[in-house]
């Protein structure tokens, strides 16, 4: 119910991914059955089913309403199904706050992690590399960033079938001594590890360059960073607009002639391609899908999830935070 689409949005996702999962709908029954009519599939599509909540979580409601006063959320049912085992994973386009907040009161945290954190896939000039925490933790310890650390390494061999991910912390700078003492704690805590492959610290100016696979940081500073990220990529793409706008008859056949090209371009930066942010370290897989995607977003969230299920993620994360 979920994202500025909702069951438009979600249920086709969901029918575009059902011969790769058996998928529960979990929702307002009677949007998701206008959804199914207005696709031809009046009586719904195999691999789908669907259980029914009364009640939505919406955008910005407060904390307090959400865990407390909506009992039959679709968001609530969908993380208890979860807790129960009656599903493997969970997807959501919904409130970010609420998702996490419900999971942390109803899914246990993995044996040894303190914190679960926010991970998201971005990408770079060299492919994809993976970003945690993303703002499920304001302020972290170095204990915690260690954690962070193991758990994204884990993601991504899970996800890319990377052998050796080369993780590194976001700092304000390469040099040893920069950064706030728990920063320095927890390059120390990273270098110790032989689990792990450090490469030290990486500059925001440099997150794109495929410098690292893995990167680091607390939640505030990497939702921030996040923010910034959109915000630069909205910029650029206005400035590409206004320049397409302004093209003359030449450069327009120019343009005409690398479109082509242009197109791959567009496809390689698409951000859908790489939706969805996991909830990493809760003993279970809870993959947030962003608000704006569309079908092919969704679906692509959908799709980490079922990555994360089948890599056996959770019993990776178990067995290395229990030795």
């Amino acid at each position: 119910m979920g994202g500025d689409g909702g069951p438009p949005v979600t249920v086709a996702a969901a029918i575009q991914m059902a011969d790769d999962a058996d998928l529960v709908l979990v929702g307002d029954q009677h949007p998701i059955g206008a959804v199914f009519a207005e696709l031809g599939l009046a009586h719904g599509s195999p691999g789908l089913s669907v259980v029914h909540a009364s009640e939505r979580i919406e955008a910005g409601e407060s904390l307090a309403v959400a865990l407390r006063q909506k009992p039959d959320a679709s968001m609530r049912r969908a993380l208890a199904l979860l807790a129960e085992g009656a599903v493997d994973a969970v997807v959501s386009g919904g409130d970010t706050a609420s998702l996490m907040a419900i999971s942390r009161q109803l899914i246990e945290r993995v044996p040894g992690i303190e914190r679960p954190a926010i991970c998201k896939a971005l990408q770079g000039v060299a492919g994809p590399f993976w970003m945690l925490d993303l703002g499920a933790n304001v302020d972290c310890s170095a204990l915690q960033l260690h954690q962070f650390a193991r758990m994204g390494s884990l993601l991504a061999q899970t996800i890319a079938a990377l052998e050796a991910p080369r993780v590194a912390l976001l700092n304000i700078g390469t040099e040893a001594g920069k950064g706030p003492p728990r920063l320095r704690e927890a390059a120390d805590l990273l270098a110790a590890d032989s689990s792990l492959r450090f490469v030290g610290y990486i500059e925001g100016n440099r997150l794109f360059r495929g410098d690292a696979d893995v990167v680091v940081t607390d939640g505030f500073t990497g939702n921030v960073a996040l923010k910034s990220m959109e915000g630069a990529a909205w910029m650029a793409g206005q400035l590409l607009r206004r320049w397409f706008d302004n093209l003359g008859l030449i450069e327009q056949a120019g343009v005409a002639l690398a479109r082509a090209k242009l197109e791959a371009l567009r496809h390689e930066l698409d951000p859908q391609r790489y939706n969805g942010a996991s909830f990493v370290g809760l003993a279970g897989v809870v993959v947030k899908s962003h608000g704006g995607a569309d079908v092919d977003g969704f679906a692509s969230a959908i799709g980490q999830a079922i990555r994360e299920v089948r890599g056996n993620l959770r019993g990776l994360l178990a067995r290395q935070f229990t030795v």
